[in-house]
Formats: C-alpha cells, sequence, structure tokens
C-alpha cells in the first residue's frame, strides 16, 4: 500500500540555455589532433571523423561496395590467421558470402579465446576493452585500434551532428562504457585532457541530493553536451524541477547505454528544453548509431555490417529480431556474425529525416533483460511501457521475477501517487503477465543499479 503523499507539484518551465561563448580551441585541437595525438595513440580516430561526412555522402551502393571490400579483407585474414575460421573456411574464402558464415556470440568466444585470437594477436596494434557488465557477464578483449578509430571517429561524427563541436566541454552522466573503460592508460588520459572532457559524479546515487548536486555541477561546467545514461539525467531533471534550481542547460544532451524510457524523454525534454538524442552502440561486435528527429537510430556504417535476424535467418525490416553484428576492421580478434544479445527492428527505406544510410527502426532490449512466462511468452521491457503512459507520477521503474510465477514492480514515485494509481499498474501489469503469474507493486524497494550503475529494467533472478 502507499502511504499519504502532497498533491504534485506543478511542471516547471523549461530551463533556457545561455549562449556557449565561441572559442578557438576546438579549431586548434581538429589540427593538433592529428599531427601530435593521434600518432601518440595510434590510431586515425579525428581522421575518420573528419571523412565520414563524404563518406556517408556516397550513393547506398558504392557504400555497399566499401562495406564488401572491408569484410572480404577480414574474412582473408581469418582464415588464413584465425584457428576458428581456418579450420571453417580451409584458408579458401572463395565465394563465401556473410551470411555463409555461423553466428557466434560472447559464450561461444569467451570458451576458447585462443581459437578466435589471430595467431600473433600480441604484436599487432590493439587495446583492450571491456563491456559493462550489464547482462551479470562483463568480458575483457582486444580490439584492433583501426577498429577502435572507426567507431570512436564515428562517435565524434555522429555527436557533432547534434551541434556539439569536438574539443567543447563535454560532461559525462554516468561511467558510459564506450568513453571509460581504457582511462587508465596514459594514452587515454592525454586524450581525454585534450579533449576537454569532465566526469561529473559518477556514481550509482540517483537520489534527489544528489541528482541535484550532479544537475548544479553539469550547469557549472559550461558544457555543449551532456553524454549519459538516460535515468541518471531524468533524476536531474526530477531535482531541478521539484527544487526549482537554476541550471545552466547544454546545447544538447545524447544518453546512452540504457533504454531511454519514454517518461524519462519527456521529463527531460521538458525541464532542460534542449534537443535530446537516444545513442545505441555495443563495443564488442562494434556497432553504433544515434537517433534522429523521426525516431530511427542511424548506423554507423562504417564500422560495421549490422543485421537483425531470427534463428539463422534474416528478418525483414519492420520484425523484431536478434542483433548481429560483423566488425569490418577486427582482425586481431574478429567479430564476424556476432549475436551482441540485444533485439531490434530494421527500418525500411529511407528514413523520413531525409537522412540516406541503413537505419535500426526501434530497439527492443537486451535479450537477458525479458520476462519469461509460465505460458511459454516472453515479454520485453517495451512490451511494458504502455502501461506507465497513464501513471504520471511514477518516475521510475523495475520489474523483478524472482520465479517464473511472480513478478514484483519497484516503483520510484513522485508526491501524488496514490492507491488508484498503484491498483492501475498492477491490474495492467497482470494482464500483461496473465493469471498463472503473482503480481506486486512496491514503492518500499530501492531500484537497484548495477555494478556500471545502470538502471537494468528487468532483473530476472533464475535461468
Amino acid at each position: 500500500m502507499v502511504g499519504s503523499r502532497d498533491e504534485p507539484r506543478e511542471a516547471a518551465p523549461p530551463l533556457t540555455p545561455e549562449p556557449i561563448r565561441p572559442s578557438l580551441y576546438p579549431r586548434f585541437l581538429s589540427l593538433v589532433t592529428p599531427l601530435v595525438v593521434e600518432p601518440l595513440v595510434g590510431a586515425h580516430y579525428l581522421s575518420t571523423a573528419r571523412w565520414l561526412p563524404e563518406f556517408f555522402s556516397w550513393p547506398e551502393e558504392r557504400r555497399r561496395a566499401w562495406q564488401e571490400r572491408r569484410f572480404r579483407e577480414v574474412l582473408r585474414h581469418g582464415a588464413a590467421s584465425v584457428p576458428f575460421y581456418r579450420r571453417l573456411l580451409r584458408d579458401d574464402v572463395g565465394d563465401v558470402t556473410l551470411t555463409d558464415l555461423p553466428i557466434v556470440d560472447k559464450a561461444t568466444m569467451r570458451a576458447d579465446m585462443d581459437a578466435f585470437r589471430s595467431e600473433g594477436w600480441q604484436h599487432m596494434p590493439h587495446l583492450y576493452k571491456r563491456t559493462s557488465g550489464t547482462s551479470g557477464d562483463p568480458w575483457a578483449y582486444p580490439l584492433d585500434k583501426a577498429a577502435w578509430a572507426h567507431q570512436y571517429g564515428a562517435a565524434i561524427h555522429f555527436w557533432e551532428r547534434t551541434g556539439y563541436r569536438y574539443g567543447e566541454r563535454m560532461v559525462m552522466l554516468g561511467s558510459p562504457p564506450s568513453l571509460v573503460p581504457d582511462a587508465t592508460s596514459w594514452k587515454a588520459r592525454l586524450r581525454s585532457r585534450f579533449e576537454r572532457r569532465v566526469v561529473s559524479l559518477a556514481g550509482v546515487d540517483a537520489g534527489p541530493a544528489a541528482s541535484a548536486r550532479r544537475a548544479e555541477q553539469a550547469g557549472q561546467a559550461g558544457a555543449a553536451l551532456w553524454y549519459g545514461y538516460p535515468s541518471i539525467v531524468a533524476a536531474m531533471a526530477d531535482a531541478v524541477a521539484e527544487r526549482s534550481l537554476e541550471v545552466t542547460p547544454p546545447r544538447a544532451i545524447i544518453t546512452t547505454s540504457e533504454m531511454l524510457l519514454p517518461t524519462w524523454r519527456r521529463r527531460i525534454e521538458e525541464v532542460f528544453g534542449v534537443p535530446l538524442f537516444d545513442e545505441y552502440g555495443c563495443n564488442d561486435g562494434g556497432t553504433l548509431s544515434l537517433s534522429c528527429a523521426a525516431g530511427r537510430y542511424h548506423l554507423a556504417e562504417n564500422v560495421s555490417i549490422v543485421e537483425v535476424v531470427d534463428g539463422d535467418s534474416a528478418c525483414p525490416p519492420g520484425t523484431e529480431g536478434d542483433v548481429v553484428v560483423t566488425n569490418l576492421h577486427a582482425r586481431v580478434m574478429p567479430f564476424l556474425r556476432y549475436r551482441v544479445g540485444d533485439r531490434a527492428v530494421l527500418g525500411e527505406g529511407r528514413c523520413p529525416c531525409g537522412v540516406g544510410g541503413a537505419t535500426l527502426q526501434r530497439l527492443v532490449g537486451r535479450e537477458a533483460d525479458q520476462l519469461q512466462l509460465p505460458d511459454g511468452r516472453v515479454l520485453s521491457p517495451q512490451a511494458l511501457w504502455s502501461i506507465f503512459k497513464t501513471t504520471p507520477h511514477v518516475r521510475g521503474w523495475q520489474v523483478v521475477q524472482p520465479k517464473l510465477d511472480r513478478v514484483t514492480v519497484r516503483l520510484d514515485v513522485e508526491r501524488g501517487f496514490d492507491a488508484v494509481e498503484e491498483e492501475r499498474i498492477t491490474r495492467s501489469f497482470q494482464g500483461h503477465c496473465g493469471a498463472g503469474v503473482q503480481v506486486e507493486t512496491t514503492t518500499g524497494e530501492a531500484i537497484e543499479r548495477t555494478a556500471a550503475a545502470k538502471h537494468k529494467l528487468v532483473v530476472r533472478l533464475f535461468e
């Protein structure tokens, strides 16, 4: 049951971003990085970013031909130097096509890393990347510097689509794995200092007091871009509105690493009043995308080929399936038709926003974040979003499934939440899950975060 609460607050007017004073530093950094930083790091990431506008302007046939050439180079390398693919292909790629290759996943590759790493990989230019462990299974693996340069270059290119300029101040909110896992090396620290990046209170505390401090520090940084977890930014928006704080917002906000709930998007946009973009990507495998005004996710086709499959069969555009990625530059440890563990829907035809290239129509979530029901059905977090369209006092939620026939819905609520709203949520969940599942709601349990401070929407406690 829910105790008595105050009346709901009135919506605060959106904040108005103050003009960010023009700076010569982005121009300086763009000149210095290719001459000094890239040779030190050993990766041409900014040069790649500067080439990408030309790449994305190519006709689709030219981009596909470029991808095919890169794929065949990686395939030939795998057949010659990677034990798994040498046994599979017998050193003869011939007319082998992408879909002739088997789909692999993290478990397959981790079970025999030596089979998937190139012979002599220790002497190839590479760095170590680490997954965030959202699925409960973190993984460290070697990645070619060339592959990293294409992915990070694509990230810079996408960020600049929002109006940000490389070298302007950026605030990180949370610990996005795309930016921090290699931050222990002196080269990464040097690059970070050159980029003038600011980490603002990374951590698991998303309570009102911590969120208010985080918002004030982010505003004081004078950043052009905020980049981080949507749950963290949404909590900041709530704290700013509830406390009537004066916070200078950035020019744009990019959320990443978590599913962006519609309620979070609405609160962030209402409070901060700046464009909000959502980024989807996977370090392992290598894929990156950024949402547009039409709601689709534009894929970085210079990084990888992205498929959506059901089993081993390709899903047509508009049909949900598993995301499978082929990295076009990874040779130290090739990722060829790698199932990343996410589910999505391919976009059909040219995006309504007018920008060409392959897109994902929508994201569904991680396979590990799905509810399994006694009748054999599976519910993704996205299937549950509709429940919260009519619950204006719910700031966040998390579904815990300790057993197949039991579900507990943890609710983070604000003033004005009452028993009627709670009962509506319970009935809606019961309708989705069926009579064979016991559904409970609670406002007394904190929403748990992972070690990487991510907000998991579904926590399943059984295999």
